[in-house]
């Protein structure tokens, strides 16, 4: 295997883990029974769709749209394996949650910056107070979902994820017993694209100023856009660079936030992630299809919808 098709990311799910991969998705979650379900969703990655979402800076928010379609996707079918079907949710609810979440959002986005130009400073301390505090609410919402019941089993399975992923980049066996060598914590976990987000609006939102409530909203919101831009182009360099003075500088920071976002995984879950990472590769590469024979016959394979 060519470390040319090596390009599998992923995420946690509800009771399980997501893998993609160049040719799609890949879901395993276990059951309330116990149970480990599996889906595969042949999908083509938006950046490599046609060459302007692959362009540089176009591709960070592109990927940015396409993980949340994917963790979406994922998240629901997640939800159904585990909790089974439930009623459909009322129009008057779903608008009501929709609301809910711009409401959050909008004040999440304009709130720290509001909130700042109640005091007297000059505008780059404006900047940097607006940053460090929407930074600390996020890791401070961070912190207080850890501590339920349900973020720590998300937190493991998170774990699990990079060290399944692990395993495969350094083309070894996919055993539970070899997974359990790596680290829980992983490079090019989207945790290191969070913190370069924040670092990068520490040092670009001093230039971005108050332009009512409104103008706020705009600005903040395609600062968000070209902070998620510049963010992946360094993590692309990262990457490229893997080992050098320029990959700690930018990684090693997200690395420590990781553990805390993630756990040390049960075997069990382990073996969820394997699945998970065997169900992508048997779809995706051609020779795939002869290797995980026996893990994926043990588990059953559910479609969505």
């Amino acid at each position: 295997m060519s470390k040319e098709s090596i390009f599998y990311g992923g995420q946690a799910v509800i009771g399980g883990v997501l893998i993609n991969s160049p040719k799609g998705w890949s879901l395993a979650v276990q059951d309330s029974s116990g149970e480990i379900k599996r889906h595969f969703e042949e999908r083509t990655p938006l950046v490599k769709r046609n060459s302007f979402f692959s362009a540089p800076f176009i591709r960070g928010v592109v990927a940015l749209v396409d993980s949340l379609i994917v963790g979406y996707k994922g998240l629901d079918l997640s939800d159904k394996i585990v909790y089974g079907q439930q009623d459909k949710e009322s129009v008057i609810s779903s608008l009501f949650n929709y609301l809910l979440l711009i409401s959050i959002l909008f004040l999440f986005i304009t709130g720290p910056r509001l909130l700042i130009d109640l005091f007297d400073l000059t505008e780059v301390f404006k900047g940097l107070s607006e940053g460090l505090l929407r930074g600390g609410i996020l890791f401070l919402y961070i912190y207080l979902l850890g501590k339920t019941e349900d973020a720590q089993e998300l937190f493991q399975y998170h774990g699990a994820e990079h060290m399944t992923i692990a395993a495969f980049e350094k083309e070894e066996d996919l055993s539970i017993e070899t997974i359990k060598k790596y680290p829980k914590e992983h490079m090019r976990c989207g945790t290191s694209f969070l913190f370069l987000i924040i670092i990068i609006s520490l040092i670009t939102l001093p230039f971005v100023p108050t332009l009512g409530v409104i103008g706020t909203l705009l600005t903040r919101v395609l600062h968000i856009l070209l902070t998620s831009m510049i963010s992946y182009e360094i993590l692309k360099l990262n990457f490229k660079f893997e080992g050098s003075i320029f990959s700690k500088i930018f990684g090693i920071p997200g690395i420590w936030v990781q553990k805390y976002t993630t756990k040390e995984p049960t075997n069990n879950q382990i073996r969820v992630a394997q699945v998970s990472m065997a169900n992508a590769i048997f779809f995706s590469i051609e020779d795939g299809k002869f290797l995980f024979d026996r893990i994926l016959d043990e588990t059953t394979e559910v479609n969505n919808g």
